[in-house]
C-alpha cells in the first residue's frame, strides 16, 4: 500500500515539530478503527498535538479479485468506495528565520530561547538547545539508529525540549513581577527609597545574618532598583508582601503572593499546544509548613527571603518566563502561547487561544517597573543588550546552580537568564532566554535576546555590534563543561 510520510525541508524547529512513530497497540484499540497495524502517528510537538487534524482521513477501494488475489474489476462500479481525504493544512505561528537564527546562537549550548508576540500570544521562536534535524527522524528506514543516538545522550538530551518541560529559577528577571505585587498591595511606592550598602542586614535577638548585593548606587526608587538589580530592595518588597497581614502568622501574605503569580502565568501550565508541558513550582504556605513541621518555631517570612530574588524553591519554564516579558509588554494581560496560525481550508483554531487573560495589577504601576528595565538595558545591568534605535525594556537574571557529589552541595556556574520586550511602545516581541551555566544575565542571555529582537525587527545586525554576533556564534558552552568536569 502507498503511504503519505512527512518531509521536512528545514532543519530547524524539531522541538517544535516534533515527530511520528509507528502507532501502539492501545491506540490501535482505543481508535474506534481509525488506526490498523503499520499506521503512523504524532508522537511529539505539533505533529502530535494536532495529529486528528493532520491526519485526514483513509480511503477505501472494492475491487473484485479472482482466486490468485488478481483484481478484476470495481465492485459494482465503484459505488462503495470512498475517496481519501487530505488533512488540514497547518500554518504555524514560527517566524522561520529568527528561528534558525536563535538556533544558532544557541549552538554549543544548553537551554532554552522562546519569543511571543504580545498583542496576540503567537510563538514567534520555540528553541531548545541542544536540538537535531527533524528529518533524521521522519519516517524512513535509517530513523532507528538516529532514535537510539539521540535517546542516549543522556548529558545534552537532545530530545528534551527544555523550553516547555526543564523547570530553573528564574532569578532576578522575578524581581519586576514582585515589584508590581507589592505595589498593588500598597505595601510599597514606586518612589520609595530602601538603602543598600552592598548587603541586606537582618537581625535577630541572637544572631545577625547577610544576603549579598552587589554595589551600586542607592535605589532612591523601585526603576533604579530594578536598573540595578537590587538585591536589598527586593529582599525588603518580599518580606513586606508577605508579612503584610502579620509578621508572626505569614502565610496569609505568602498565599496572596501566589495568587498573584498564579495569575502571571506561574505554577500552572499556560496551556501551549505542545505536549509534555510543566507547570513550575510556586511555593505556597502548605509547603512551608509540611517543610518546617519538625521545628519549634512556626517558619517566617525570612526563612524564605530568596524568594524575593526568584530564587529558592521557585521554578518556572522559560515559555512562562516569555509570557511573563508578554504580559508586561501588553502591561497586564497575556493571550495563551501557541503554535498554531491556522488551517487550510478554513478551520478554527482552538477558542482557548484567543482569550485574553488579565492580571490583577492597576495598570499605573507598569510604568515606573518598566522605567526601571528600560533603564537596565541603557545603562544598568543590561547594558550589554542596548541596541540604537531600539527601545528595549529588560531584564537580567543570575540563576544560582547547585548539585551534590558524595553527599556535598557544591556551587556550579551560574545560569544565564533573560527577559525582555521592544519596542516600548506597540511591541512586536517579548522574548526570554535561558542558557544553563552561562555565568551572569549579562554574559550570555541577554546578548542572544538582544540580537534575535534586532534581527526580527529591522532584519539585520550593524556593523558595530557584529563583534557581540561572533562572540556569541563561537561560545562553546558545553566544550567548556566538558574541560571542567575533567
Amino acid at each position: 500500500d502507498l503511504k503519505s510520510i512527512r518531509n521536512y525541508p528545514f532543519s530547524n524547529a524539531a522541538h517544535v515539530l516534533g515527530y511520528m512513530g509507528e502507532v501502539s497497540k492501545k491506540a490501535i484499540q482505543n481508535s474506534d478503527g481509525e488506526y490498523s497495524p503499520g499506521d503512523y502517528i504524532g508522537i511529539t510537538g505539533i505533529e502530535a498535538s494536532y495529529e486528528k487534524e493532520l491526519r485526514g482521513k483513509k480511503g477505501v477501494k472494492f475491487d473484485i479479485r479472482d482466486n490468485l488475489g488478481r483484481s478484476l474489476e470495481s465492485y459494482k462500479n465503484g459505488s462503495f468506495d470512498l475517496l481519501a481525504e487530505a488533512g488540514y493544512k497547518l500554518i504555524s505561528t514560527i517566524d522561520i528565520d529568527l528561528q534558525a537564527y536563535g538556533e544558532e546562537l544557541m549552538k554549543n549550548k544548553r537551554g532554552a530561547v522562546v519569543a511571543i508576540e504580545p498583542s496576540t500570544g503567537e510563538i514567534l521562536s520555540l528553541i531548545s538547545s541542544p536540538s537535531y534535524n527533524p528529518d533524521e527522524l521522519s519516517v524512513k528506514s535509517d530513523r532507528g539508529k538516529a532514535f537510539a543516538r539521540l535517546l542516549n545522550d543522556s548529558i545534552n538530551k537532545p530530545l528534551l525540549n527544555r523550553a516547555v518541560t526543564s523547570k530553573y529559577p528564574p532569578g532576578s528577571i522575578f524581581k519586576p513581577v514582585l515589584g508590581l505585587v507589592a505595589l498593588q498591595e500598597g505595601v510599597s511606592y514606586p518612589t520609595r527609597t530602601i538603602y543598600c550598602p552592598g548587603v541586606y542586614v537582618y537581625k535577630t535577638k541572637y544572631n545577625t545574618f547577610r544576603y549579598g548585593c552587589h554595589h551600586h548606587p542607592t535605589p532612591y526608587n523601585i526603576s533604579i532598583a530594578i536598573e540595578h538589580s537590587c538585591n536589598s530592595y527586593f529582599f525588603q518588597l518580599g518580606r513586606d508582601v508577605i508579612e503584610k497581614y502579620e509578621f508572626e502568622n505569614p502565610g496569609r501574605g505568602l498565599d496572596t503572593l501566589v495568587n498573584y503569580l498564579h495569575d502571571f502565568g506561574l505554577g500552572h501550565k499556560l496551556g501551549i499546544d505542545l505536549k509534555n508541558e510543566s507547570s513550575g513550582f510556586v511555593p505556597n504556605s502548605k509547603f512551608y509548613d509540611n517543610l518546617y513541621k519538625n521545628q519549634i518555631a512556626k517558619w517566617r517570612s525570612t526563612y524564605i527571603m530568596s524568594l524575593g530574588i526568584g530564587q529558592g524553591e521557585l521554578e518556572t519554564t522559560t515559555v512562562q518566563m516569555a509570557n511573563l516579558a508578554a504580559i508586561l509588554a501588553n502591561k497586564g494581560y497575556y493571550y495563551t502561547p501557541h503554535l498554531i496560525e491556522k488551517f487550510e481550508p478554513d478551520y478554527p483554531i482552538p477558542d482557548k487561544f484567543t482569550k485574553k487573560h488579565k492580571v490583577r495589577i492597576d495598570s499605573v504601576f507598569f510604568d515606573p517597573v518598566l522605567n526601571g528595565m528600560e533603564r537596565a538595558v541603557m545603562s544598568g545591568t543590561a547594558e550589554i543588550a542596548y541596541t540604537p534605535g531600539i527601545r528595549i525594556c529588560g531584564k537580567t537574571g543570575t540563576s544560582e546552580n547547585y548539585t551534590y557529589r558524595n553527599g556535598k552541595r557544591i556551587k556550579q556556574e551560574n545560569h544565564s537568564v533573560f527577559m525582555a520586550f521592544a519596542p516600548r511602545e506597540n511591541p512586536k516581541i517579548a522574548i526570554a532566554v535561558f542558557v544553563e551555566n552561562g555565568g551572569y544575565g549579562a554574559d550570555v542571555a541577554a546578548p542572544i535576546a538582544s540580537l534575535m529582537i534586532e534581527k526580527y525587527l529591522t532584519g539585520e545586525i550593524p556593523f558595530y555590534r557584529e563583534w557581540l554576533e561572533k562572540k556569541m556564534l563561537k561560545l562553546d558552552l558545553i566544550e567548556k563543561d566538558k574541560k571542567q568536569v575533567q
